[in-house]
Formats: structure tokens, C-alpha cells, sequence
């Protein structure tokens, strides 16, 4: 394999690395082509989408997650609807496909280590209600449980008119929600940019303040 490839590999700090980054040392494009074809028959590289790679064995350090590699397949994304929600423990099956969120147009990528689902929602205040985590070595941006379940309502449209549709429906347990961050709830549902999701949110905000007095 060509040595300014292989040490770029090798030092290469990042689990995925692009067409434009090898470029950088193999620029004449027919060349690069080759060798790129080559690591990917050896599995020194797995493509991802066009022009993307994941590092593979023995280059790579560690495999990230997908939540990582979501964001290096498609971007500006942040990880949103039943991922999120698996993620923060608020439902109890397991999602087979990473679920984002994005500003940009709706996309979907079948990779070798999985699906990648892209959603349109409103670009204005898109990052509203979304964290940055960093776990161990990785940084990924997950939305938070109402910010996946606001994105989820504004996409789906689903008839949830209290808590207790949400349980019924997505089997978010009642004690999770009433739990829950209900400040972050009140800020969507006066910010989130469309009006339909703020009266939702608005609802179950309301329908949850008065379950808490009741308890």
C-alpha cells in the first residue's frame, strides 16, 4: 500500500476520514482512486457514503458508535425521535436505525453497519433542546426526551393530546415524564417553531404540572 496513505491512516486522529482528507497526500485523482478501491477490498477502509470511510482494521483505534458516525455520514444532524428516545432509557425497544434530525433535505443511508434515517424539522432554532454528549473518546449531539418526542409530533403528526397518549402509543412510562426536565418542556413549547407542536407541547406540559400537584 502506498506509505503516505498508510501513515496517514495511522495517524489519522479520527474514526472516519474522507475523500478530501486522503487527497491531501495522494492528490492526483486516477491514483487516489486506486488506491482507495484497494482499501476497500482489504477492508482497510468501509465506505459509508460516497466519498466517506470508516477506518477499518488494524488502522482504526476503537469503533465508534453510530451515534458518532451519524453526524460524519450527513450534517448539520443531531441524533432525534426513537433513538433519542432509546437512548435516554424513555422507551424500552431497542431502534435498529439511527434516527437524526436535520435542517437540510430528508436523507436515508444503508451502510455496513446499519441504516442512517434523516428528517426535515424546522431550521429555525433547529439545536434547541439538543446537548452535546461526549462519552469516553466520542461527541455526538442527542436531542433531549422532549425535543425528540416535539420533532417526533412535528414530523408524524400523531393524535397525543395528554401524557397518557404517550404512554399508550410510545409506552413512555408515566413516572419518566413526570420526572422529567419540565423546564426544557416549557421552552419548546414556546419556541419550537411550529405552532401545531407548541399547543401539543403546551398540553402535556399542563396535563403533567397538574398530574404533580395530584401526587
Amino acid at each position: 500500500m502506498d506509505s503516505n496513505f498508510e501513515n496517514l491512516l495511522l495517524e489519522w486522529p479520527l474514526s472516519v476520514i474522507r475523500d478530501v482528507d486522503i487527497a491531501t497526500v495522494i492528490p492526483e485523482s486516477p491514483r487516489r482512486y486506486s488506491i482507495v478501491n484497494r482499501a476497500l477490498k482489504k477492508g482497510f477502509l468501509v465506505r459509508l457514503r460516497r466519498g466517506i470511510y470508516l477506518i477499518g482494521k488494524p488502522y482504526r483505534k476503537a469503533l465508534p458508535s453510530n451515534f458518532q458516525i451519524a453526524h460524519s455520514i450527513y450534517g448539520p444532524s443531531y441524533i432525534s425521535f426513537e433513538s433519542a428516545l432509546f437512548y435516554h432509557q424513555w422507551i424500552p425497544e431497542a431502534v435498529y436505525i439511527t434516527t437524526c434530525a436535520t435542517a437540510k433535505r430528508a436523507n436515508e443511508f444503508e451502510t455496513p453497519l446499519g441504516i442512517f434515517q434523516y428528517t426535515h424539522i424546522p431550521d429555525r432554532l433547529c439545536y434547541l433542546g439538543v446537548q452535546r454528549v461526549e462519552v469516553d473518546d466520542e461527541a455526538f449531539f442527542m436531542a433531549s426526551s422532549w425535543k425528540a418526542i416535539a420533532d417526533h409530533y412535528y414530523v408524524y403528526d400523531r393524535n397525543w393530546n395528554c401524557p397518557e397518549d404517550l404512554y399508550l402509543d410510545l409506552r413512555i412510562e408515566r413516572e419518566d415524564m413526570f420526572e422529567s426536565d419540565l423546564k426544557t418542556l416549557q421552552i419548546l413549547s414556546e419556541h419550537y417553531q411550529s405552532r401545531r407542536v407548541r399547543e401539543f407541547l403546551s398540553k402535556i406540559l399542563r396535563g403533567l404540572t397538574d398530574g404533580n400537584k395530584s401526587h
